[in-house]
């Protein structure tokens, strides 16, 4: 997949692995027509009434970035009082 940026005021055109793995998961699954299978599934891990481990969507995500061609290095959790933030390195 090839992504589009504004770069020192032009329009270029690049595989960039940050933006890719940004849309990955940020993206609901299902919700671009022309690719169904692309994204993260929100629904299943935030919108059900199941409670699922956080160390489940840890390797749900990492997992997904790597059927996109994106090689996470590492992650690093963060927890806070109320939340969990992920940190995913990836590879240039």
């Amino acid at each position: 997949m090839i992504d589009i940026h504004i770069s020192t005021n032009k329009l270029e055109a690049s595989e960039t692995n940050i933006y890719k793995a940004k849309n990955i998961l940020e993206t609901q699954i299902g919700y671009l027509e022309y690719a169904p299978d692309f994204g993260i599934d929100y629904d299943l891990f935030f919108g059900s009434d199941l409670e699922i481990q956080i160390e489940t969507y840890q390797s749900y995500a990492i997992s997904k970035l790597a059927e996109n061609g994106i090689n996470p290095l590492d992650l690093i959790t963060q927890d806070g009082k109320f939340d969990t933030r992920l940190n995913i390195n990836i590879e240039k």
